[in-house]
Formats: C-alpha cells, sequence, structure tokens
C-alpha cells in the first residue's frame, strides 16, 4: 500500500497537470498540515496563513520559511524522511524568494499570491478525497466524539445552563 504522504503527492503531481500548473504554493497552515500529513505551520496569530509555505513543482518540494522559524519547524515537525528542500530568506524578503523560486512558471495557490492563480475552491476538492489513512482517523475521532458527547449528557440536569452543559462536553 502507498503511503499517505506518497499518495498526496502523487494526488498534487495529478493536480497541477490536469489544471496545466507548473507549481502549487500552499500557503494556509490547514493545506500545509494536509500535504505534510500533520505537520504545523502555525504559531498563535489572527490568520489562517502558517509561518512556513509548500511549494510543490513537478521536481521539487521546497519549504520556503523565514530564518526565524525555519529551526522550529525542521525540529519540532520532523519533515526529513518527505524530502523537503528547505528555502529561507528574511521574512521581509518572501515575495522575492518565492518570484525566484517560480520565474517562468504557471503558479498555483491556495488564496491570494502575487502572479499565481487562486486554486483555492480545486484544492479543498483535492482534500475532500481522503485517503485510507485518513478515512481510519475520522472513524476514531468520531467514536471519540460520541464517547465524550455520552460523557456530558450523562452529566446534564434540570436546571444547568447552556455553559455549564457546554464545559462539560469541552471537558469530556
Amino acid at each position: 500500500m502507498q503511503s499517505e504522504f506518497d499518495l498526496k503527492q502523487s494526488r498534487i503531481q495529478n493536480f497541477l497537470n490536469n489544471h496545466k500548473l507548473d507549481a502549487l504554493l500552499l500557503q494556509t497552515s490547514g493545506n500545509f498540515a494536509w500535504a505534510t500529513c500533520g505537520a504545523s505551520s502555525f504559531i498563535d496569530r489572527a490568520t489562517t496563513m502558517g509561518v512556513a509555505s509548500l511549494l510543490i513543482t513537478k521536481t521539487n518540494r521546497y519549504i520556503l520559511t523565514n530564518n526565524i522559524e525555519k529551526p522550529r519547524i525542521a525540529g519540532e515537525e520532523k519533515l526529513d524522511n518527505q524530502n523537503w528542500d528547505f528555502q529561507v530568506a528574511p521574512w521581509y524578503e518572501q515575495n522575492a524568494l518565492l518570484s525566484k523560486l517560480t520565474k517562468g512558471m504557471k503558479l498555483g495557490a491556495d488564496g491570494n499570491s502575487p502572479h499565481a492563480v487562486d486554486m483555492s475552491a480545486e484544492i479543498a476538492r483535492l482534500r475532500s478525497q481522503l485517503t485510507p489513512q485518513e478515512g481510519d482517523r475520522y472513524k476514531v475521532l468520531g467514536s471519540l466524539c460520541a464517547q465524550a458527547m455520552q460523557q456530558a449528557i450523562d452529566v446534564v440536569r434540570s436546571g444547568m445552563t447552556e455553559y455549564e452543559i457546554a464545559s462539560h462536553l469541552s471537558q469530556a
């Protein structure tokens, strides 16, 4: 059986071919996590964009990030076995780095990005096709959620506020 990571990368390559793209830029923390099978580019700030992006071409896989976040992402997210090539630049030179790596390419992205076609709707459809491993995890998650809901239901008593009930569910 093909690994989850290899299956997703194969699907991305098919996506590039089907949409006649040379490269795909994944900037949101959700898409970063999806394409890396769980790695995080998130830091606590009010945006869906991560502090690192993925740039996937027909021949290369890059992680674009700044010089501050690279050691943390490399160390904490354990992406070494996925053969990503870290491309690092100061935060104020990120657009120049992307331009250099995609010069002359037709670029798709998961949102607004200079010189890229917004493919966010198409990427959402791509992500909705669960891998077998994702399907297994969803079954486990569904079971855990059902157990938590039952725990919360079991402590509900007449007179409890909605907030008290919600806190029991959150705790469970």
